[in-house]
C-alpha cells in the first residue's frame, strides 16, 4: 500500500496543471495523484501530460469528487488540494505531517479568517459562524472547517466509505469523521486569490444554509442532549415567561382572564421538560454505542 494519495477535484480549472506539477515537487514523484476531472480537453490533455493519474468525474459535485478518488486511492493516507492554486502544497505536508503522530484522523491546513485578504467579508463570516457552529456542536477546536486543503487517515475513511455525500463540502467529511469518535486538527495555512472564478459563487449563500443544516441534523444524532436540551430549555423559559405573565394578571384581576396562554405555557414547560429528558436517554445510548464502536475498532 502506498505512503499517501492526493485527490484532486478539476472543475475546469486552468491551474489544475501547475498544482499537479507543485505537488510533486513537495512530495515526490513517488506520490499518488489522482485528478478527478470535469474539464476541456485541452485541460485534461495537460493534466495528463504531468504524470497524475486522471479519471472522468461523475457525479457533479466536490463532495462526491472527492469520495471517488478516495475509493480508488491506494494510500495509508488521502489528502486533496483544491485545483484552483489559492492553497500552497506545503502547508498540506504540514497537515500530512501532522496527522502521521498518530492523534488525529483528520486535519486540514486552515486558512485563518482573520488574516486572510482572499476572502469576501461575506464568505469570512459564513466561515467563521460554521466553524463555530462546528466546534460547538462536536466539541472540536477547528479553526476553519472549510479549507480545501485537507487529509484524513485510511481507517477514518474505511468508516464512511460507503456513505452518498450531502452537499456541504469538506464539512461532511469532518461531521461524519468526528460522529465516529476522531480528533480533528488544524494546521496553519495560507491563502492566495483565485485565479479563476468561483464555480459555486452563485450559489454561496445558499450552499452556506445547506452547511448548517448538515451540521445541526447530524449533531442532533451525535450531541443529542446540546440539541434537544437546547430546545427544551428554550420552551421552557418561553413557557415560564408566558405563565408569570397570566400569574401576575390573576394577581391584579382575581380572575384567570387567559386561560388559553395558561394552557400554552403549561404545555411548553411540560414538552420543554421531556425533550431534556429525550436528550439525556439519547444521550446515554449514544455513549454506549460510542463505547462499542471504540472496542470494534481495537
Amino acid at each position: 500500500m502506498r505512503d499517501l494519495s492526493i485527490i484532486i477535484p478539476a472543475l475546469n480549472e486552468p491551474t489544475a496543471p501547475r498544482v499537479v506539477r507543485e505537488l510533486y515537487m513537495v512530495f515526490g514523484r513517488d506520490t499518488e495523484i489522482i485528478v478527478v476531472n470535469k474539464s476541456s480537453r485541452k485541460i485534461e490533455n495537460e493534466l495528463r501530460g504531468t504524470g497524475a493519474k486522471v479519471v472522468e468525474q461523475f457525479p457533479l459535485s466536490y463532495e462526491s469528487a472527492l469520495m471517488q478518488g478516495f475509493r480508488i486511492a491506494k494510500g495509508r493516507m488521502l489528502a486533496t488540494l483544491d485545483a484552483d492554486g489559492t492553497y500552497d502544497p506545503k502547508d498540506l505536508k504540514r497537515a500530512v505531517d501532522e496527522i502521521r503522530k498518530g492523534r488525529y484522523g483528520f486535519v486540514s491546513a486552515a486558512r485563518v479568517i482573520g488574516r486572510s485578504k482572499a476572502m469576501t467579508h461575506t464568505i469570512r463570516f459564513g466561515n467563521s459562524f460554521l466553524t463555530k457552529m462546528f466546534n460547538i456542536l462536536y466539541r472540536q477546536k477547528m479553526l476553519d472547517v472549510l479549507s480545501g486543503s485537507f487529509v484524513i487517515t485510511r481507517e477514518a475513511f474505511d468508516y464512511i466509505r460507503h456513505m452518498d455525500p450531502y452537499r456541504a463540502g469538506t464539512l461532511f467529511f469532518e461531521i461524519e469523521i468526528a460522529r465516529r469518535g476522531y480528533r480533528t486538527e488544524n494546521v496553519v495555512g495560507s491563502y492566495k486569490p483565485r485565479m479563476s472564478s468561483s464555480k459555486i459563487s452563485k450559489f454561496k449563500p445558499f450552499y452556506g444554509l445547506t452547511m448548517a443544516y448538515h451540521a445541526i441534523r447530524s449533531a442532533r444524532d451525535y450531541n443529542p442532549l446540546l440539541i434537544f436540551g437546547s430546545v427544551g430549555l428554550i420552551a421552557i423559559i418561553a413557557g415560564l415567561v408566558i405563565g408569570v405573565f397570566v400569574f401576575i394578571n390573576f394577581l391584579h384581576t382575581g380572575t384567570l382572564i387567559f386561560v388559553g396562554r395558561a394552557l400554552v405555557a403549561f404545555m411548553l414547560i411540560v414538552l420543554g421538560f421531556v425533550s431534556i429528558v429525550s436528550g439525556l436517554i439519547l444521550d446515554l445510548l449514544l455513549g454506549i454505542e460510542k463505547r462499542l464502536y471504540r472496542m470494534r475498532r481495537e
